[in-house]
């Protein structure tokens, strides 16, 4: 008997699942006119708000011992599916009926996220990010963004504090480059983020004069894409953020210590990492490598980072 319908099992993470978007839009485009469902965390459900075609968004909010998964079967389990798309590869989608894809993990192989998400549908060259804003996003853009003619825009927050640069030195480089003879002078400061990472924003805004900053930490997540396009440059820590600048195809420079580039570094034509100079790290399970709550942070100058920047600005020009 065929089955009806295709699932789709997304990441948790907002990063991770922005860096399977180029898969996930090849997905939709090979079984346009299906029916799909998609599973998603609930931080991730607003990047699948103007996807194409007929999705039905399912956001998970996560249970102790696993509950949730127990009611997504209650509620999924008897369905024959087309086909499942697994990008967590999570023993979940094994007692469903259908049949299963998921990524290609190899074993001690270095490859980037964006290529393992791509693996999902096989041999396939890299499918690039993309994102689905929607036509009324950018009506919503805050005045000031809209008038500015030169924006760096900053993502000084991170999942743990072991990689994420100080706050101050984010201040500092903003000042560097919005000054007068800077490479972005008397530019717009947007500094984007979650809620958690206000206090970092307030910290980056004692540097600058306060008619230069705008602080969109908090805000919509498809709205910070679109203020992230319209930006010169993107400077921030190894996070969502970082991503979102990415895909939305701005110039980006992510800043990374305890994890590693070759795996997670921005994605895109004009995309780069910059990372301590002579420092190593041992690289492993972000769990076990990367601080809760002490930053790994420090050994990254700001001299170095204005230098990565320049570099980038110059190859974008």
């Amino acid at each position: 008997m065929p089955g009806e319908g295709i699932l789709i099992i997304t990441g948790s993470m907002i990063g991770d699942v922005i860096l399977s978007t180029g898969a996930l839009a090849e997905i939709l485009d090979r079984h346009a006119g299906a029916r799909i469902t998609l599973v998603c965390s609930k931080g991730t459900a607003i990047l699948f708000r103007h996807a194409p075609g007929q999705v039905e968004v399912i956001p998970l909010e996560k249970k102790k011992r696993g509950g949730h998964w127990f009611d997504l079967h209650r509620r999924l389990g008897a369905r024959r599916w087309a086909a499942i798309y697994d990008f967590r590869d999570t023993v979940f989608s094994r007692f469903l009926k259908g049949p299963r894809h998921t990524p290609r993990r190899a074993a001690g192989e270095i490859r980037h996220k964006v290529i393992e998400a791509s693996s999902i549908l096989g041999e396939t060259p890299p499918l690039s990010p993309q994102l689905w804003l929607g036509p009324e996003t950018a009506n919503t853009l805050p005045a000031e963004l809209l008038a500015a003619r030169k924006v760096l825009t900053l993502g000084p927050g991170a999942t743990r504090v072991g990689k994420t640069w100080p706050a101050k030195r984010f201040g500092e480089l903003a000042a560097r480059l919005t000054a007068k003879d800077g490479a972005l002078a008397d530019g717009l400061v947007v500094i984007t983020g979650g809620p958690g990472d206000r206090e970092a924003a307030e910290t980056i805004a004692a540097a600058l004069p306060h008619e230069r900053v705008l602080d969109m930490t908090g805000a919509d997540l498809l709205i910070t894409a679109a203020a992230m396009a319209r930006a010169d440059l993107f400077v921030g820590n190894d996070s969502g953020m970082m991503h979102l600048s990415a895909a939305s195809g701005a110039p980006t420079l992510g800043l990374f210590g305890p994890t590693d580039d070759r795996l997670y570094g921005p994605w895109g034509e004009h995309a780069t990492a910059v990372r301590p100079e002579g420092v190593t790290f041992a690289f492993g399970k972000i769990s076990k490598t990367v601080s809760k709550d002490e930053c790994q942070m420090t050994d990254l100058s700001v001299d170095q980072v204005a230098t990565a920047a320049g570099a980038l600005r110059a190859v974008v020009r």
